[in-house]
C-alpha cells in the first residue's frame, strides 16, 4: 500500500498551521532532517533537508525500543513468549549462583516498562563485550521489579536477547515476515551487539516513510489494509502507562513527566503518546485526532520539537476538511520542495584554489579512514581503514576532495556555491557543503547522512603543511558513538606540482 497523497486542508489541517509549526521549529534552532505528517492514513505534508533524502535510512536510536516492544507483542501472540516469563528462567546460565529475590521476580513485562529493578543501568556500548547479558543479570536488582522506573536501553537490548533466545532469530529476522514485510518497509538494519544479538534498544535505521508505516500500523493498533496482524489488546497495553517516571531525572519537561508504557512514552498532551530516540526521532500519535507526526531530527532541545507541534500544529487540526487555502497550500509546497541545511555561504578563493589541483599531502601520523574521520552520532562501530594521503581538484563548477585509503580513493564531490553536493560511498550517501572562511582556510563540512550529524573540518594551510581541526555538527558532541576528533598534521608530498603549491603557501599563508 502506498499512503495517499492530499492537501492539508482535505483532512482539516490549515496549511498555514503546517507552515507555522516549521517556522518555530526553526527559530528554536532546532536541525530537522525529515518529517512526514498523515491524518486518517494521509499523507498531508512531508519533507527532508538536503543533504538528506527521504529514500536514506537514518539511525532511530531509543525509537527503536518501540519496534522491539512490538517484536514482543508478535511473540506473545504466537505464545512464544509470555509477560510473565522470569529473567531467571529464561537466562538461568547467565545469573548469579545465589540470586536476590528481586532477579527472581523480574519479568518479561519490567523490561518492557522499564521498571526491571536496577538502580544503575549497566554499560551495554562496547562491541566486543560478549559478556554485558552476565552483567546485566549480575547488577544489583535494587527494587522489587516494577516499583522503580530507570531508562534502560540494556533492558531493551535483553528484550532482544530473550527473543532470539526463544525463536533462534534476530530481531529483524522476526520482524520480518510479521511487520516489515505486510507494511511495505524495505530491508530494516539493526546494529548488532557483541555475540550478534541486535541492539534493539538504539540500533535501527528506518527511512522517514517505513518509520511511518510503522507508527501509523501503531495508530491503527495492529490492522494494515484490513488485516489484524497483532491484536489490539497488545496495542492499548503496550501505549497505555505502565509506570510512573515524574521525578526519573528527566528534569521538568512535562513530556518526560507523563508515564512510561512499554517502550513508548506518553505525552502530556491527552491521547498522545509516541515512540522516541536520541536527538529528536518521534513518532507521534495523536489519537483523538487521528494524526501521525515522525521527524528525523538533530537537536538537544528534544522538548522544543514537541512544544512546537502541541502549539502551532494540533490547535490547529479541525475536525472535518477545511476549504482550501490555495495561495497557503502553493506556498508550503514550495517551501518544502526546497529544504535544506543551512547553507554554507563563503566565497572562491582562484589562486588558492590553483596552487592545490593534484598536490597531495601525506599525514604525518596514522590516522583513520574516511568514515571514522567523519564519524557522526549513530556510528557504534569504527568503519576501519586508515588514511594516506588527502587531494584536492577545483574547477570552475566543481571541486573535489580524495581520501586516499589503502583500499583505493573515496572522492567526494565539494558543495562550493552554498548547497550540500551529495556523493554515494559504498552505498551511503555523504553530503558535503565548503567555503574559504579565509585565504588560507577552507571550511568543509560532511556528513554521512545515515547518522544524526557530522564534522566541521578547518583546513589550515602553511607552506609545505596543513592542520586540520575538526568539531561536531552538534552543540553537545560525542555522544552515541560519537567520539572527540583529533587536530590533523599533513606534509605536502614532493610531486610534479608540489614546488608550486609551496609556493603559494609562503606567500599567502
Amino acid at each position: 500500500m502506498n499512503f495517499p497523497r492530499v492537501t492539508p486542508e482535505s483532512v482539516g489541517i490549515p496549511s498555514a498551521a503546517v507552515a507555522a509549526m516549521l517556522d518555530e521549529l526553526y527559530r528554536q534552532g532546532i536541525e530537522m532532517h525529515a518529517f512526514m505528517l498523515l491524518r486518517h492514513g494521509q499523507v498531508c505534508a512531508e519533507g527532508s533537508w538536503a543533504p538528506y533524502a527521504p529514500g536514506t535510512p537514518h539511525i532511530m536510536f531509543s525509537f527503536s525500543k518501540s519496534l522491539t516492544s512490538t517484536a514482543i507483542g508478535f511473540a506473545v501472540q504466537e505464545g512464544v513468549v509470555s509477560l510473565d516469563d522470569r529473567l531467571i528462567d529464561i537466562f538461568p546460565e547467565e545469573a548469579p549462583q545465589d540470586p536476590s529475590e528481586n532477579l527472581k521476580k523480574c519479568q518479561v513485562r519490567h523490561l518492557l516498562m522499564m521498571g526491571c529493578g536496577h538502580e544503575q543501568e549497566i554499560d551495554w556500548g562496547d562491541p566486543e563485550d560478549a559478556g554485558w547479558i552476565a552483567r546485566f543479570m549480575h547488577q544489583p536488582f535494587v527494587y522489587q521489579p516494577g516499583s522503580h522506573f530507570l531508562y534502560n536501553t540494556a533492558g531493551t537490548n535483553m528484550l532482544s536477547a530473550i527473543l532470539t533466545k526463544k525463536t533462534g532469530q534476530s530481531l529483524t529476522q522476526f520482524l520480518k515476515p510479521r511487520l516489515f514485510q505486510p507494511l511495505g518497509m524495505g530491508d530494516i538494519f539493526c546494529q548488532p551487539l557483541a555475540g550478534g544479538i541486535e541492539m534493539g534498544g538504539a540500533g535501527m535505521s528506518l527511512t522517514i516513510e517505513d518509520m511511518a508505516r510503522f507508527v501509523q500500523f501503531v495508530a491503527n493498533q495492529g490492522s494494515w489494509e484490513g488485516r489484524q496482524l497483532l491484536n489490539a489488546a497488545w496495542f492499548q497495553e503496550a501505549t497505555s502507562k505502565q509506570i510512573e517516571n515524574a521525578g526519573a531525572g528527566w528534569g521538568g519537561d512535562p513530556d518526560w513527566q507523563a508515564g512510561y508504557c512499554y517502550q513508548f512514552w506518553r505525552c502530556a498532551q491527552e491521547g498522545v503518546f509516541r515512540g522516541d530516540g536520541a536527538y529528536g526521532q518521534y513518532g507521534v500519535v495523536m489519537t483523538q485526532q487521528d494524526a501521525v507526526l515522525v521527524i528525523h531530527s538533530a537537536s538537544m532541545k528534544l522538548q522544543a520539537v514537541l512544544t512546537a507541534v502541541w502549539e502551532k500544529l494540533l490547535p490547529a487540526m479541525a475536525e472535518g476538511p477545511l476549504p482550501e487555502d490555495h495561495r497557503a497550500w502553493h506556498v508550503l509546497q514550495n517551501r518544502l520542495k526546497h529544504l535544506e541545511l543551512n547553507p554554507l555561504l563563503g566565497m572562491r578563493n582562484p589562486g588558492a584554489e590553483a596552487s592545490l589541483n593534484d598536490a597531495v599531502y601525506a599525514p604525518d601520523s596514522p590516522l583513520p579512514g574516511l568514515g571514522d574521520i567523519v564519524g557522526g552520532v549513530g556510528g557504534f562501530v569504527p568503519q576501519g581503514g586508515s588514511l594516506q594521503a588527502l587531494s584536492f581538484r577545483f574547477e570552475k563548477d566543481a571541486a573535489q576532495l580524495t581520501f586516499t585509503e589503502e583500499k583505493g580513493d573515496v572522492t567526494l564531490d565539494l558543495g562550493m556555491e552554498g548547497h550540500f553536493a551529495t556523493t554515494l560511498v559504498d552505498g551511503t550517501p555523504f553530503g558535503v557543503n565548503a567555503a574559504w572562511r579565509q585565504r588560507d582556510v577552507l571550511e568543509v563540512q560532511i556528513r554521512n547522512t545515515r547518522r544524526a550529524s557530522g564534522r566541521r573540518f578547518l583546513f589550515h594551510f602553511a607552506g609545505t603543511g596543513l592542520t586540520v581541526t575538526a568539531s561536531s555538527t552538534l552543540p553537545e558532541p560525542f555522544g552515541l558513538g560519537e567520539g572527540p576528533a583529533p587536530e590533523m598534521r599533513f606534509t605536502l608530498k614532493e610531486g610534479d606540482v608540489s614546488t608550486k603549491t609551496r609556493m603559494y603557501w609562503e606567500v599567502n599563508g
